[in-house]
C-alpha cells in the first residue's frame, strides 16, 4: 500500500499508462507487421514503430486528460483496451466504423456467448487491475503555470520524437502506408477510437436525416387467381461452401437434396456482418451506394410490399431487425414467451409453430420473413439439438482457438445440418398451404464465416480486405409445382449459377410477391422471364 502512497503528476500518469496501452494492446498489429517485416532484419524499424504509436497516443492522451477527466479517460481506455485487445487476438475481429455498429446492436445472448475464462484475464489483467493502480494512485497538486509547462514541454518532445521516428524511417513508412494500409485497423485503442467517433457521426446523421419514402406507386398485379405465400429466410453465418448440395464432402444437406431446390452457388454478399448485411439486402441502394444514413432513412423492399397491398410479417430469432421491420408486423422468438421450443436455446424452428394461425386469418398475399440464429459464433455447439450432432469431435467451448480446425468446423457442420432439418420444415409448411396459394421459399444467409482459415475467426472483417469464406454465402430458392408453372426453372438455374449479390434481392422479392413499380429492375430480378 506504500505504493499508492507516492504522488505521481498528471503527465507522467498519462506516459506510463500510455505506454502500457501501447505495449499489451498491440500483440496481433506487431505480429502480423513481423510477418511482413522480418524482426531479425527489421527489428530497428519494429521499434520505431513502438515510439511511433506510443507518442500519437501520447500527444492526444496530453490533450484530452486534465485534472478532473485524467483518472475516468485512462481507465475507460485501460478496461476497453482489454477487451479489444481479447477479441482481436482471440478471434482476429478488427474494430472499423462497422464493427463498432456490430458491437452496440448484439445482445446480451451474443456477448454471452463471448464470455471465457480467457476473457476474464485479459480483463482483469490489462483492465481492471491497472485501472484500479490509476484509480488508488494520487496526482500530485502543481501550481496551473509549473503544470501547464511540464505539459508543454513532454508534448514538444513528443512532437519531435513522432517526427524524427517517421523522417528517420520515412522509406519504411511510405511502403507501409500505401502496401498496408490493412494493419492500421489492428492499433488499439487508436483505431477502434477513430472507428467509434465514426459510428457516432452516423448514428447522428441517421437520426437527423428525413425519412425518405420511395415507390409509393407499387401495387399488386396478380399472374394467378390463388393468393401467394413467400417465406424469405434470413440465414446466419452460412457459407456456401459447406452445403453439401453445392457439393461438399460431408452431407450438411441430406434433407434439401430430395427438394427440387435451386441453389445459388455463386452469390456474394453485401457486408460481412449482420448490422450491415441485413438492412442492406434490403434495400434498393445496393453495396456500392448503401450507407446507414441512406439505407435506414429510406423505404425498404418490405415497405414496398406492404404498401402494395400484402401482410407481411418479421420473425425474429437473432439480435434484431436492424430497423428492417420497423414499420411492419414484428414478432420476437428469442425468448419462451413466443417460442415454444427452447431447449435452453430458443430454436429457429418455434417460429413455425403458429404460424398456420396467422395464415389463416389473413386474406391476400403474405411475406414472411424469418431471422434465424442459423450458425451464429463462436459457440456453435449451442446452436443445434443434441440429435443433430452428427459430425465428431466437435469444438465445445467458444474459446475457438483452443480447438482444432477439425472440431470447430464439425461444430459448424452440425449448425448447417440443423439449417438443413429447419428449411425441409419451412418447405413442408409451405407444401401444406399450396392448395390455398401459390407458395415459395428463398433463404439467403447474411454473411461468411471463418473457421480458421488465415488465423480469423468468425466474421465483421472490412470488406476490402474480407477473405472469401466472410462474402461467399448459401443461397436457395424452393417453388412449388404451380410457382413453377409461373417462372421459367431454367432459366432461374441458369441465373443460379452466374455470380449474383444482395443486390438482387430486393428486385427479385418484388418478383416473388408481384409487386409493380417503377423502382423494379426485370435484368436484377432472379426469377423473370
Amino acid at each position: 500500500m506504500q505504493f499508492f502512497s507516492k504522488k505521481i503528476s498528471q503527465v507522467y500518469l498519462v506516459l506510463f499508462v500510455g505506454a502500457f496501452l501501447t505495449l499489451t494492446g498491440n500483440f496481433t498489429f506487431f505480429e502480423k507487421t513481423m510477418q511482413i517485416y522480418p524482426f531479425s532484419e527489421n527489428w530497428l524499424f519494429i521499434a520505431s514503430l513502438f515510439l511511433f504509436l506510443f507518442s500519437f497516443l501520447a500527444i492526444v492522451l496530453l490533450v484530452l486528460c486534465f485534472r478532473w477527466t485524467v483518472k475516468p479517460i485512462l481507465i475507460f481506455l485501460l478496461i476497453t483496451s482489454s477487451v479489444l485487445t481479447y477479441s482481436t487476438h482471440n478471434y482476429g475481429i478488427v474494430f472499423d466504423h462497422n464493427m463498432i455498429t456490430n458491437t452496440f446492436e448484439t445482445d446480451s445472448s451474443e456477448l454471452g456467448d463471448l464470455l471465457t475464462i480467457q476473457f476474464i484475464l485479459y480483463l482483469f489483467l490489462l483492465g481492471l487491475l491497472p485501472s484500479f493502480i490509476v484509480w488508488k494512485v494520487k496526482i500530485l497538486k502543481l501550481p496551473f503555470m509549473s503544470q501547464l509547462w511540464q505539459r508543454l514541454r513532454v508534448l514538444i518532445a513528443l512532437i519531435i520524437v513522432f517526427v524524427v521516428v517517421i523522417l528517420t524511417f520515412s522509406k519504411h513508412y511510405t511502403s507501409f502506408a500505401r502496401e498496408n494500409r490493412d494493419l492500421r485497423l489492428y492499433i488499439t485503442p487508436s483505431y477502434p477510437i477513430y472507428s467509434t467517433i465514426k459510428f457516432v457521426d452516423s448514428k447522428i446523421e441517421t437520426s437527423t436525416k428525413p425519412f425518405k419514402f420511395i415507390g409509393e406507386d407499387a401495387k399488386i398485379n396478380k399472374k394467378s387467381d390463388k393468393r401467394r405465400l413467400v417465406i424469405f429466410v434470413i440465414g446466419e453465418a452460412a457459407r456456401r461452401d459447406h452445403m453439401s448440395i453445392n457439393g461438399y464432402e460431408l452431407l450438411t444437406n441430406p434433407m434439401l437434396e430430395k427438394e427440387d431446390l435451386i441453389s445459388f452457388n455463386n452469390m456474394t454478399s453485401c457486408g460481412t456482418d449482420t448490422a450491415w448485411s441485413v438492412p442492406c439486402m434490403f434495400s434498393l441502394l445496393g453495396r456500392e451506394s448503401y450507407t446507414h444514413a441512406k439505407g435506414k432513412n429510406m423505404s425498404n423492399v418490405l415497405d414496398l410490399v406492404s404498401q402494395a397491398g400484402a401482410s407481411v410479417l418479421w420473425l425474429e430469432n437473432n439480435s434484431s431487425s436492424k430497423s428492417v421491420a420497423d414499420r411492419v408486423d414484428f414478432l420476437d422468438y428469442r425468448s419462451e414467451a413466443n417460442n415454444p421450443i427452447c431447449n435452453p436455446e430458443c430454436r429457429d424452428e418455434g417460429m413455425l409453430v403458429n404460424l398456420q394461425n396467422y395464415v389463416d386469418k389473413r386474406d391476400g398475399d403474405i411475406l414472411i420473413v424469418m431471422h434465424t440464429m442459423g450458425s451464429h459464433g463462436p459457440a456453435y455447439y449451442k446452436r443445434y439439438p443434441k440429435e443433430f450432432e452428427v459430425f465428431k469431435p466437435i469444438c465445445e467451448t467458444n474459446q475457438l482457438n483452443e480447438c482444432s480446425d477439425n472440431e470447430i468446423t464439425n461444430a459448424y457442420d452440425n449448425t448447417i445440418l440443423y439449417t438443413d432439418h429447419f428449411l425441409s420444415k419451412v418447405i413442408e409448411f409451405l407444401k401444406r398451404n399450396s392448395q390455398i396459394a401459390d407458395t415459395a421459399m428463398f433463404y439467403v444467409s447474411d454473411h461468411g464465416e471463418s473457421l480458421g482459415e488465415g488465423g480469423l475467426y468468425l466474421h465483421g472483417m472490412p470488406y476490402f480486405m474480407a477473405p472469401d469464406e466472410q462474402i461467399d454465402i448459401a443461397a436457395f430458392m424452393w417453388l412449388d409445382d404451380s410457382m413453377s408453372k409461373l417462372y421459367d426453372k431454367n432459366k432461374i438455374r441458369e441465373r443460379a449459377s452466374l455470380p449474383q449479390t444482395h443486390d438482387s434481392l430486393f428486385h427479385t422479392i418484388l418478383g416473388l410477391m408481384d409487386v409493380e413499380t417503377n423502382l423494379y429492375e426485370e435484368e436484377l430480378d432472379l426469377i423473370a422471364n
